[in-house]
């Protein structure tokens, strides 16, 4: 296979010091390290695909280089601009440390606060659930094939919707949601503070014994993951009949 020249490549992004909190979202980035220099916050040894990613692209106020022979070259231009500068390079989680306030986990409203606010996310991500409605899984289930149902777990829900889990999901109609630990978050949303996701988790299910499904609205439910059982007809069939 051919290789890439762009992969060679070393890439940098420079951004105002007052402008820190918005490396957050690349913070993850265990491959990344950061250099200050005066008033200004410099990020190397991004590869390609994260130099084109929609987090790097969501930043505001960045300047973005490619290095060659010293030198710094605006993307897309072949005349430097800058001669690489000479910095202390550290790993960015260790030089952009996160500072946590405290907060009440059981009610996002009292005093010092977290509010795990849900944005659009544009990358695509793989959905493991669904939220549907009992007419229209009933409809799918009684003529489909057992093997298309051995992989999905079930539940009801609210004592009228359907919540399956499992890979592939039915091919039918509903809301469906991608998993983030063990919060399921809508399909194209993903928290605006994702670093904060694991502090959020270890408060509200500790025990990780639960689904925790979050909605656009902000607001999560809880689901028991012993309440989930094999997606059957005549499990089906009799579960509904009891809710009923």
């Amino acid at each position: 296979m051919a290789k890439n020249a762009s992969d060679d490549l070393t890439y940098y992004l420079v951004i105002d010091s007052v402008h820190k909190s918005d490396l957050a979202r690349i913070r993850v980035w265990a491959n990344l390290k950061v250099g200050f220099n005066d008033n200004e916050i410099w990020v190397k040894d991004f590869d390609y695909a994260q130099i084109n990613s929609v987090e790097v692209k969501s930043i505001p106020y960045k300047k973005i280089f490619y290095g060659r022979q010293n030198q710094l070259f605006f993307l897309d231009s072949r005349l430097p601009e800058h001669v690489i500068p000479s910095l202390l390079w550290t790993p960015i989680d260790r030089a952009l440390a996160i500072t946590l306030p405290s907060f009440n986990h059981n009610y996002f409203g009292i005093h010092e606060n977290i509010s795990m606010r849900l944005v659009r996310r544009f990358e695509e991500t793989d959905v493991i659930a669904m939220v549907t409605s009992v007419d229209v899984v009933k409809e799918y289930i009684a003529t489909a094939p057992a093997v298309r149902l051995d992989r999905i777990r079930w539940t009801i829900i609210d004592g009228e919707k359907i919540f399956l889990l499992g890979k592939p999901l039915l091919p039918i109609s509903g809301e469906t949601y991608w998993q983030r630990m063990d919060f399921l978050l809508p399909a194209g949303f993903d928290f605006e503070l994702f670093l904060l996701t694991e502090v959020v988790h270890k408060k509200i299910n500790p025990a990780r014994d639960h689904w925790i499904i979050w909605n656009e609205g902000n607001f999560y439910s809880r689901i028991p993951k012993e309440s989930l059982h094999p997606l059957t007809l005549g499990s089906f069939r009799l579960n509904t009949i009891k809710a009923g």
